[in-house]
C-alpha cells in the first residue's frame, strides 16, 4: 500500500459519504446517524496525518458506518 493507493480509497469513500449529506437525505437521518457521518468524515480527513506510513494508514482505514 502506498499513499496514492490510501488517496484514491479515502477520496472514494468521501464521495460515495457526500450523498449523505445533501440536505433531503441529511435531514431523514437520525442525530446517531448524523454523529456516526461526522466521525466517519473526520476520521478520513485526518488520515494523512495521522500516520505516518501508507501502511499504518491502511491498517486504521475507517469503516463506514452500517447504514451507508
Amino acid at each position: 500500500m502506498d499513499w496514492e493507493e490510501i488517496r484514491d480509497r479515502r477520496q472514494e469513500s468521501l464521495l460515495k459519504m457526500d450523498r449523505y449529506q445533501l440536505v433531503m437525505v441529511y435531514d431523514t437521518l437520525t442525530d446517531t446517524q448524523k454523529q456516526e457521518l461526522i466521525d466517519f468524515r473526520q476520521t478520513l480527513l485526518d488520515l494523512p496525518q495521522d500516520y505516518d506510513t501508507a501502511d499504518e494508514a491502511y491498517a486504521n482505514f475507517p469503516d463506514r458506518p452500517s447504514w451507508m
